[in-house]
């Protein structure tokens, strides 16, 4: 009866968990009543665990090889034929564990496989005509060595209440002294994961600036200026000795950059130097020209998300900057522990963030941490790598970054000394080699593909067809801007031009009266002999040198 009620549990839990819309989660879960330890708790021993340095003393039956003990073959097939092994389940963990039911009917009604480690345990039944007895497990941890004790299921194994853990332990040294743990069967990161960031929403200038990052914009920039002055210093040389076209510093920047927006030129240049290096800035101008139209297509094609870090420094440093905190599966501590024995620098410093100032949150599984961060922004879930890559997969309000940290061996443990050891080894390694773990894990993966599980299936739009006006407004504010600054520019340019067309008239105007004036003190220097200080020759001279430079400069 037992059995048939835990049974009923499990797929309760399974079926739950395709329908992450509907989990809510208490962000306090980790200090309520329902939790497995307070955050103090975890925290102290954890702290207490590291402190102690592990004391390795190696059976005389294992030698110096404790891991790879289960490697060994030393079985009897009459002895282990026909038997039935008594399992615990620490937990659901798609793809490991994905249901508890080893009935091929099971498969057929739920259309995926039970998991990888069920899958494993039903080929290995099938070989050996084993039948397997779930243990009613009320404790969801895998537990951990306290005080010289294990507890969780590690702690039930030890006692004997089992004969093998279903799911996929983390290979320590401290669990193969206490278990026999099989050839790993998988090899795993930690994954970090994220509420999904806000789509890039700002459109402005996107069809004008977004296909090239700004360092790209920077180069050109300066590109063009220095091939202008180099292009101003050719030509300048070269027209002393032939008949080369001759350019301002404008002129010739304004060339190279007729020639970046693909404009033709009002004059050629004649000289094979300065044709080289035209010839050359016209190639590259095609280059730039294709990748911003290529780049361009596929901002419009794909979603751009600007994510708050790339990897774990950058969380570490979002972490100590108090944009973000950690959050972590209370029952497994593994992970927790290899972040507070790591000697490197970057996890020495999340681990001062997670145990001194408390940017840590704890909840009852890895589900649960999902929808966690599902609804709360400011927090990043460490965990399986392939699991967290599932819930990932199926739901677009979180996101799972692509490098992992922390790698790790799974294996399924076995009762230390145990009978099956070296074959469950052997079988593993022989899966794992054809290539059969990881289809299981493919065909899940293709499962959860095809499922409409949540809203992203009905909220997600697929790419547009058409350019649309939010879009496509930044050419238009492009456009807007060079009518504007052409119109001031027009105005400036009048206002000038009027100006010096009104002073040439004024001062030819001066020309003309001071040429009659002398025209007129002449005669009447003739007639009375007396000069005026005005009419004296060197005033009219020092007079007509001030207009000619005036002259000078206006035409100039």
């Amino acid at each position: 009866m037992s059995f048939f009620l835990f049974f009923a549990f499990f797929l309760k839990i399974v079926h739950g968990k395709h329908k992450d819309a509907e989990i809510y989660f208490d962000s306090n879960s980790a200090n309520n009543n329902h939790s497995i330890k307070t955050l103090n708790e975890i925290l102290e021993s954890i702290n207490q665990k590291v402190s102690t340095p592990t004391n390795i003393v190696f059976d005389n039956a294992y030698g110096d090889t404790a891991f790879m003990h289960s490697t060994e073959k030393h079985f009897s097939y009459d002895k282990m034929r026909s038997k039935t092994l008594r399992i615990i389940v620490p937990g659901i963990e798609p793809p490991y564990v994905n249901y508890v039911n080893f009935s091929d009917a099971a498969v057929v009604e739920k259309g995926y496989g039970p998991g990888v480690v069920m899958e494993i345990l039903k080929e290995i039944g099938r070989r050996l005509n084993l039948t397997y007895e779930v243990i009613d497990n009320p404790e969801t941890t895998w537990g951990e060595l306290m005080n010289g004790s294990w507890t969780g299921a590690f702690g039930r194994l030890i006692r004997g209440d089992a004969d093998l853990l279903a799911g996929g332990a983390i290979m320590e040294y401290d669990r193969s002294l206490v278990s026999d743990l099989t050839y790993p069967f998988q090899f795993e990161p930690t994954g970090i994961m994220i509420r999904s960031p806000e789509k890039y929403e700002d459109d402005t200038l996107l069809i004008v600036t977004e296909p090239f990052s700004w360092q790209v914009w920077v180069i050109t920039a300066i590109s063009i200026g220095v091939s202008g002055v180099i292009f101003l210093v050719m030509t300048n040389v070269l027209s002393q000795v032939y008949r080369e076209m001759s350019v301002t510093l404008f002129e010739s920047t304004w060339v190279f950059f007729s020639i970046f927006v693909q404009q033709g030129l009002p004059e050629q240049p004649r000289s094979w130097s300065c044709r080289v290096l035209i010839a050359l800035w016209w190639l590259a101008s095609i280059t730039l020209s294709a990748t911003f139209t290529g780049s361009l297509v596929a901002l419009f094609a794909v979603d751009k998300t600007n994510l708050p870090f790339q990897n774990i420094e950058q969380l570490v440093k979002a972490v100590k900057q108090g944009r973000f905190e950690i959050v972590m599966d209370e029952n497994s501590f593994t992970r927790t522990e290899m972040i507070a024995r790591s000697k490197l620098p970057v996890y020495k410093d999340l681990w001062h963030e997670m145990n001194v100032n408390h940017r840590v949150k704890y909840v009852n599984g890895i589900a649960k941490g999902v929808a966690f961060v599902r609804t709360n922004p400011g927090y990043a879930l460490l965990g399986p790598m392939e699991t967290l890559n599932f819930y990932a997969y199926s739901d677009c309000k979180v996101i799972l970054l692509s490098d992992g940290i922390l790698p790790v061996y799974l294996s399924i443990p076995l009762a230390k000394d145990s009978l099956y050891t070296a074959y469950f080894s052997t079988k593993i390694r022989e899966m794992v080699e054809r290539g059969f773990t990881q289809k299981w894990i493919s065909d899940y993966k293709s499962y959860v593909a095809t499922q409409k599980i949540n809203e992203c299936n009905s909220t997600t739009t697929g790419p547009k067809s058409y350019l649309d006006l939010k879009r496509a407004q930044g050419a238009f504010w492009v456009l807007i801007g060079g009518i504007g600054i052409g119109s001031l520019i027009f105005i400036i340019e009048f206002i000038v031009l009027f100006a010096r067309r009104n002073m040439k008239a004024e001062i030819k105007t001066a020309q003309v009266a001071i040429t009659q004036q002398e025209q007129v003190a002449v005669p009447s220097q003739n007639l009375s002999g007396n000069v005026s200080e005005n009419q004296k020759p060197e005033t009219l001279l020092r007079r007509r040198n001030v207009l000619n430079l005036t002259l000078n400069i206006s035409e100039s």
